[in-house]
């Protein structure tokens, strides 16, 4: 019987408020109406990129991003709780204006997974810090305009990818501004993962179980959120 569950992973969670409670699936709320959510799935993953790999991790989710019409702003392997782990964090076109940014943190095993997916939304002050990182960006001489009128130097892959992409990471995701603009959606997505990174705790039986062993060939069996 398997005894492993999405209550086998545990983080800080003061401050959330619980929504949903189960063996596959845990989510709470936050007071500015964030979610985090931890997914269990139970079964061997097959896991379309090699966790020990950086660029490897980073082209998958760079196609994933592309595929989806979002745009990568991470994509990083590490170790939590003494487990292998991917962190990513992605950003989505919101209508009218706006994005939304979700991040996940990506724990595989050779018969389950734990996805901890975070989820927050720009509301009124949507565009605030691109517009303010950006005026400052023209005034350095930092981003420059074409005779086209094209933004030089302010948007590219943050990994150095040469393709172009519709939704790219841009000066004003880099994580530097985040203490400038601690109530921004991107901001509150990174505090959010970087919370469950710092506090995340397994129980023994998990911690303990055999580690995840990538194949090539493999199709992807999960979304990170």
């Amino acid at each position: 019987m398997n005894l492993t569950s999405a209550e086998s992973l545990r983080f800080d969670i003061r401050g959330l408020r619980m929504t949903n409670t189960g063996s596959a699936l845990r989510e709470w709320v936050t007071a500015t109406g964030d979610t985090v959510g931890v997914h269990f799935h139970d079964g061997p993953p097959e896991l379309a990129a090699d966790p020990s790999d950086v660029a490897g991790v980073r082209r998958y989710y760079r196609e994933r991003a592309v595929a989806d019409g979002s745009g990568l702003i991470e994509a990083d392997t590490l170790r939590i709780a003494g487990c292998q782990a991917i962190r990513i964090v992605c950003k989505v076109p919101q209508q009218p204006s706006g994005m939304s940014y979700l991040g996940a943190l990506v724990l595989p095993f050779r018969d389950f997974c734990f996805v901890v997916d975070v989820h927050c939304i720009e509301r009124s002050t949507a565009g605030v810090r691109e517009s303010t990182i950006l005026n400052h960006a023209l005034a350095s001489g930092e981003v420059t305009l074409s005779e086209h009128g094209d933004m030089l130097g302010w948007a590219r892959d943050p990994y150095g990818d040469p393709q172009r992409a519709p939704v790219l990471w841009n000066l004003s995701d880099a994580r530097t501004h985040d203490a400038r603009f601690p109530d921004h959606a991107l901001s509150r997505t990174r505090a959010l993962l970087d919370r469950v990174e710092t506090t995340l705790r397994l129980d023994d039986r998990v911690r303990t179980a055999p580690g995840f062993v990538y194949r090539s060939g493999k199709r992807p069996w999960w979304r990170p959120w």
